[in-house]
């Protein structure tokens, strides 16, 4: 199978038909097909969206796909020898991670999801127009390069007889370049948007349905290592809601809409060598609203911090801990100035994860005089992979204060279960 897809692979950028987001869904269809132990990973690099420079530096995409129902482990090594071979000839060159530790790094890529790092790769000012870049153990792709940085004596010494002002133009040629640009694009926003907090939907308890969705997005993405701190910058939103789905009148209960500006840092106890403790720490703005209007609306603003200690491996038992705290900022709605008499300063998010198949998660909170608890428990369990992801059945309870927004101040029970895309 893995010879398959590389075929493709190879076929499409050497052509030059399809565009690199199609190259990237042909690897993806690659999870529905069963994986030997040899091929458990599929390894591709993604052609740049756009023409490159020469003379500059730019950096390459490479997308690691886990065909497998396990973990597995991928070592990104951290240079990559290659070869551009264009009209005036071929050249060697080398890809290097781009990495804060400087060296190789090993990362554990769950069943059935994907890992991408960047390389970074010089061009030499003496190559143009289309090259052909072959790197060793990997697909070989292709792009275009602008002559730039140095004088048209340098060039017509590299190109013999370069092309004319004079020579045919092929109507296509336009069409297909902003084609190309276009959905690179695409393919450039789409990496930088994933999910964030879980997705799914539910049926049980009134009032009957209950949905999620939420996704995150990367604002920065530098390689001036002035700027690199800005890439842990993010903006989110997660949109709940509430739905009288069985009534005669199935109108939507209530709906919270929260969109954050934050700070991730991933794994602040970081070693080149894989460990069973990571550190991460989330820490931004919030607002928090059901978008009602009149008696009904609900509203607040917080700024928080939230640490998350994880002890355990991907492979194996996992036990992860995330006690979030906030204040109230820029004030509160007119319709609930007690909230903190319910929903308190902090919470609590214990996870217990088995092979990444089976997940167990708790959730604690109350009120600011210890009072008026709330407790949540969410259990899923992953599915046979299905159209190149694994939905997982979830079941889910809460019992306590503030299920909703718009009963914040309210007891409430509810069960629900259904189907979740991410956990």
């Amino acid at each position: 199978m893995k010879r398959i897809f590389g075929f493709l692979v190879l076929y499409a950028e050497g052509s030059g038909r399809l565009p690199s987001w199609l190259i990237l869904s042909i690897c993806l269809l690659a999870w529905q097909a069963p994986a030997s132990a040899q091929e458990e990973v599929t390894c591709v690099f993604l052609s740049p969206a756009k023409p490159l420079m020469a003379g500059t530096q730019c950096s390459l995409w490479l997308y690691c796909m886990n065909n497998s129902f396990e973990t597995a482990k991928r070592t990104f090594a951290p240079q990559l020898k290659g070869a551009l071979i264009a009209d005036s000839g071929t050249v060697d060159i080398v890809l290097s991670l781009i990495t804060n530790g400087g060296g190789a790094e090993i990362v554990m890529i769950p069943p059935n999801t994907f890992a991408r790092r960047e390389y970074m790769m010089e061009v030499p000012g003496t190559v143009s127009g289309r090259v052909v870049l072959t790197i060793s153990n990997y697909n070989q792709i292709t792009f275009n390069v602008e002559a730039s940085g140095f004088s048209p004596a340098q060039v017509a010494s590299q190109h013999a007889s370069p092309p004319g002002p004079d020579l045919p133009v092929d109507p296509t040629t336009n069409a297909a370049a902003n084609q190309r640009y276009f959905f690179g694009a695409v393919t450039n926003f789409s990496k930088y948007l994933t999910p964030y907090e879980p997705i799914y939907f539910l049926l049980g308890s009134y009032p009957g349905a209950e949905f999620q969705f939420s996704l995150k997005y990367q604002v920065f993405d530098s390689t001036n290592r002035w700027l690199r701190s800005l890439d842990d910058l993010y903006f989110g939103y997660t949109q709940t809601s509430f739905w009288d789905l069985f009534s005669s009148d199935p109108s939507f209960y209530d709906t919270s809409y929260k969109p954050s500006a934050f700070f991730y840092f991933r794994d602040l106890l970081k070693t080149k060598e894989e460990k069973p403790v990571q550190l991460d720490l989330q820490c931004g703005y919030e607002h928090e609203s059901n978008g009602r209007g009149g008696t009904e609306e609900r509203s607040l603003n917080t700024a928080y911090a939230l640490p998350t200690l994880t002890i355990g491996l991907p492979d194996d038992l996992q036990l992860s801990l995330g006690p979030r705290a906030w204040i109230y900022v820029f004030g509160v709605s007119d319709n609930n100035p007690d909230i903190a008499n319910y929903r308190g300063y902090a919470d609590l998010t214990g996870t217990v994860t088995w092979k990444s198949n089976y997940q167990l998660t708790t959730e604690f909170r109350m009120g600011d005089q210890g009072d008026n608890p709330s407790l949540q428990f969410d259990f899923s369990f992953a599915l046979p992979r299905s159209l190149g992801f694994t939905p997982r059945i979830h079941a889910q309870y809460f019992t306590g204060y503030g299920e909703t927004l718009r009963q914040y101040n309210q007891i409430s029970h509810g069960f629900r279960a259904g189907l979740s895309l991410f956990d």
